[in-house]
This record gives C-alpha cells, sequence and structure tokens, in this order.
C-alpha cells in the first residue's frame, strides 16, 4: 500500500492555504496602519503636552518662539515618525500640508484670529488624508479630528 500524497491532494491543501493567506494578510496590514495611526496620535499628545509645560514654565514667550523649542526638543529626543522609522524629526512648525510623501509628520502652527491666539497641531494618518487635530487655546486644549 502506498502511503504518499496524491497530486491532488497537495492541490487541495495548496488552494486552502492561499485562501487563509488572502483572508489574513490584509487583516494583518489593517491592524498595522491601525497602530501606525496610534502613534502619530501619540505624538500629536507628546506635543501638546510638551506646549502645555512651556505654558507653565513661561507663558510670556511669543507662540512662535514657543513652537519652535517644542519642535526641537520634541525632534531632539527618540520621536520617530512611525510611517518611516529613517525620519527622526516627525515634528514641523508650520502649516498641516497631509499627503503621501508627509504620512506621519506632526505639524504645529499659532494662529491669531481676532486678537485670540491658538496652537493646532495635526497629525497626518497613514491613508495621507486624514488628520488627527488638537487645537491649544491659551493654556486649554481642545481635541478634535478628521476621521
Amino acid at each position: 500500500m502506498n502511503k504518499a500524497f496524491t497530486l491532488l491532494e497537495l492541490l487541495i491543501v495548496v488552494v486552502v492555504l492561499g485562501i487563509l493567506a488572502l483572508i489574513a494578510v490584509p487583516t494583518l496590514l489593517n491592524t498595522v496602519d491601525k497602530a501606525k495611526d496610534s502613534s502619530i496620535a501619540g505624538n500629536v499628545n507628546a506635543a501638546s503636552s510638551s506646549i502645555s509645560g512651556q505654558f507653565a514654565l513661561d507663558n510670556s514667550q511669543s507662540y512662535s518662539t514657543m513652537i519652535s523649542n517644542v519642535v526641537n526638543d520634541l525632534n531632539d529626543g527618540n520621536n520617530v515618525n512611525p510611517a518611516d522609522p529613517d525620519d527622526t524629526a516627525p515634528f514641523v512648525d508650520g502649516a498641516a500640508t497631509c499627503s503621501q510623501s508627509t504620512i506621519g509628520k506632526v505639524y504645529i502652527q499659532a494662529a491669531s484670529t481676532s486678537g485670540n491666539e491658538s496652537i493646532t497641531i495635526t497629525g497626518c494618518k497613514v491613508d495621507g488624508s486624514s488628520t488627527i487635530t488638537k487645537v491649544i487655546k491659551g493654556t486649554s486644549e481642545s481635541s478634535g479630528g478628521n476621521n
């Protein structure tokens, strides 16, 4: 009696494994993207906390000076862009321009409207068009987002 597998049995096993891979790979990739977006949200929160700390230390600084200090401090640390591990300066002083080439960047910008100053922190999500946004007005914060 022959105890080997037939070609048909091996072909069925390969087809079943292929179907399982078609199901598992997109789920895994989606999970990786969600993890990167969570890390970007963490970077937005780190920037917010750092700005709040700057307010607590010296709220007489101009917003542009404060943002420059915060960006330099955050980029000198161990923060990296979760979408591009080679990018060790994910924090940018300026207006957000989210696109495929800026995924994972966190933009910090001061704005003044009718004498009311605020700081907007925007993180570019993995899809390249959605953002995670936090606005700080004076020493108070309000969260928002474009999911």
